[in-house]
């Protein structure tokens, strides 16, 4: 590695690591403030809180890595050029695109990174945290506190509703079953609080039952109470970590299970066919806004002030998830293909990023 490129990787990863870890903090902080007041209504110990928010950092490393790198590289170059050390560096017949490689290489190696985390930590701890504030800390009741879990799915004449899935315990909560005949006429319904698996050969055990007979003759049903039951479904604990229905916390592997599930019950999928492009798409913010970021702050540095590269980069952001966010709404309404959707802002941002950059480069700016 050239002199001149080990001398601007090291300020630009000493420039992103500071930003990064400023910003994971200011987060935290304002999460945890704007959090206090119902944590410690709950008396809980402080071991748990502590839990709480360790386990929130890679869904805020995650959100923050894009605006660090894009922090990283005005404040990198723009310093660079402050300085004049960047007009000597150009004098010395180095382009703007040379100088700026291992600012390039490190955007694609963070935004691979991004993907790991969100293939990996971020699905595990989000489950976690939620699990943590609403059983642990809230400590709600199950009948009414986990309305957002609900899930349901279709095995050929049978109905299944789950209210929520407690990944610790490999609990189903609030279970009922439905048998529905040829009209679709309900003649059975079993109800459990509680569904606990027990092991890969015994499965699932329903505790506390009551299963319901209609009968078309009566207008009562036949009520009978057992106090367990075997519950003989396919589906295993690790089928019911993927139910949550929020795209932006799913793995691509989780999202891309859940498609399935769903289409083999006959719902319809495409709205998340863009989100699930978008896993792999959206990552690579990092590397775009880099590549757009680079040009403003040699030419706001250049006119003696670094707050314009800075208001340049937020409306860089901006613009970029503006036309992120449309693209995939676009998609989720099947108005494009889903591919194109979730990598129309990329594709066009990074046009704009490469004019801009051999705009930098022209005889004019130097």
């Amino acid at each position: 590695m050239k002199i001149l490129h080990r001398y601007i990787l090291s300020s630009f990863v000493r420039n992103f690591l500071i930003c990064l870890t400023v910003f994971v903090v200011l987060f935290l902080a304002i999460d945890f403030f704007d959090r206090i007041d119902n944590v410690l209504a709950e008396d809980v110990g402080a071991l748990l809180i502590a839990s709480y928010f360790i386990f929130k950092i890679p869904f805020i490393v995650s959100i923050m890595l894009p605006i660090a790198m894009l922090v990283a590289t005005l404040l990198t170059i723009g310093l660079l050029s402050k300085t004049s050390e960047l007009t000597a560096m150009r004098a010395s017949g180095n382009t703007i695109s040379w100088l700026a490689r291992p600012i390039f290489f490190s955007a694609i190696i963070v935004s691979l990174f991004s993907i790991l985390v969100n293939e990996t930590l971020l699905p595990y701890s989000q489950r976690r945290v939620r699990e943590i504030y609403n059983i642990d800390i809230r400590q709600k009741d199950i009948t009414g506190g986990y309305s957002q879990y609900d899930f349901w799915w279709r095995s050929r004449n049978h109905f299944y509703s789950v209210g929520a899935f407690d990944s610790r315990t490999n609990t189903l909560h609030n279970f009922s079953r439905f048998e529905v005949d040829e009209d679709f006429n309900i003649v059975k319904r079993t109800d459990a609080p509680t569904v606990s698996w027990i092991d890969p050969i015994l499965g699932w055990t329903m505790n506390n039952v009551t299963e319901y007979y209609f009968n078309t003759d009566t207008s009562a049903p036949d009520v009978r109470n057992f106090r367990s039951l075997p519950l003989p479904i396919p589906e295993k604990p690790l089928d019911f970590y993927d139910s949550e229905t929020d795209p932006f916390t799913m793995s691509y592997v989780q999202l891309s299970n859940f498609i399935k599930r769903q289409r083999e019950i006959g719902v319809s999928v495409a709205g998340y066919m863009a989100d699930l492009h978008a896993k792999i798409s959206f990552p690579f913010v990092i590397f775009i806004i880099t590549l757009v970021a680079l040009p403003f702050s040699i030419r706001s540095s250049r006119h003696g002030s670094l707050a314009v590269g800075f208001v340049s980069g937020l409306v860089i952001g901006f613009t970029y998830y503006a036309v992120h966010s449309f693209s995939i709404s676009l998609g989720r309404a099947e108005l494009i293909y889903p591919l194109l959707s979730a990598w129309a802002a990329n594709i066009l941002m990074g046009l704009v990023g490469i004019i801009l950059i051999m705009g930098a480069e022209s005889p004019t700016d130097n």
